[in-house]
């Protein structure tokens, strides 16, 4: 059904139930075991259910993040690193339809998921469409946490660590062995494969390879493993599309390591291991190759233009 025709259902019986905050309610009833991205979730994660609240936070945030789309197309999720916080900002792909109800619906879902896989760790709420006392105060009592007008509608999130984001990834580059040995994404790529059977075989390589990179290494093996094909198939339909593993590997890299180096000011060190490269002097090579210039040499001319 077309966003404007949700939208128009939505408002009309939020209209006859006379309740500005359906979206909220509805979601909050809402059998979360019940979804099937949950499902798909909870079989991602069981591996690790005995470790400590930060991985399995760290993870399920990741894993939300690239999958949110398989919940609404209607609304892009971005998620941003902060000092001690995690940030995910809800914003509207169609903000002349969008309205109050299906981004308090979208926020909902998203907090109950990560809620339930890491309970406790939601530290505040940002909205950028309620500003009147009452409102706030609604939300609060649905989220329990401080609740603020903002020009973003964000969810934001401590991480243990309460340090730059670089903590986060040292965590997860130093549990990469036992990581690497459990952390499958096939039930979540069966739901992707379902729902948008249109999507390309590039472009479930790229969503497989940015979920997996700086978990376990993005090879041909465990990317084909990921969207449960063979690496023989896997290398075929990319030809057929005019590309390969390699070039999507390499310029999903190239993209990630300028939103790295730059935005999140990781070190160099870091960032090798999080784009999947055996070691430091092999990304330096690499992105010297495509850039013409070091990594620390390109994150500080950046860093200084802006």
């Amino acid at each position: 059904m077309p966003v404007a025709e949700v939208v128009k259902e939505v408002n009309a019986l939020s209209s006859v139930l006379q309740d500005s905050h359906l979206g909220l309610n509805l979601n909050m009833l809402v059998e979360i075991e019940s979804l099937p991205i949950y499902k798909a979730i909870n079989e991602c994660l069981k591996p690790f259910s005995h470790m400590t609240n930060e991985l399995p936070f760290l993870l399920v945030s990741q894993i939300v993040f690239r999958f949110f789309f398989l919940l609404t197309q209607s609304i892009e999720l971005k998620l941003n690193t902060e000092r001690g916080l995690i940030r995910f900002e809800f914003i509207s792909n169609a903000p002349e339809s969008m309205n109050k109800n299906q981004m308090d619906g979208a926020m909902v879902l998203v907090h109950r998921i990560l809620e339930d896989f890491s309970p406790g760790m939601l530290n505040r709420v940002c909205v950028a469409y309620r500003h009147s006392d009452y409102e706030l105060e609604y939300y609060q009592s649905v989220f329990g946490v401080f609740v603020e007008s903002a020009d973003t509608t964000s969810l934001i999130y401590n991480l243990d660590c309460h340090d730059h984001y670089k903590k986060a990834a040292s965590l997860l580059i130093k549990s990469e062995e036992e990581l690497g040995r459990k952390f499958f994404i096939n039930p979540l790529f069966n739901m992707l494969s379902t729902q948008f059977s249109g999507l390309s075989y590039k472009e479930r390589c790229e969503i497989a390879i940015t979920t997996i990179m700086g978990i376990t290494p993005p090879t041909r093996d465990h990317v084909a493993d990921a969207m449960s094909i063979s690496v023989s198939t896997l290398q075929r339909r990319l030809k057929e599309e005019g590309t390969s593993f390699q070039r999507v590997l390499e310029e999903t890299r190239r993209q990630l390591a300028e939103l790295y180096l730059t935005e999140k000011q990781l070190s160099t060190t870091d960032v090798a291991y999080l784009l999947g490269y055996k070691s430091h002097s092999q990304f330096f090579k690499a992105f010297k190759a495509c850039f013409g210039i070091t990594p620390k040499a390109y994150q500080t001319n950046l860093i200084n233009r802006t």
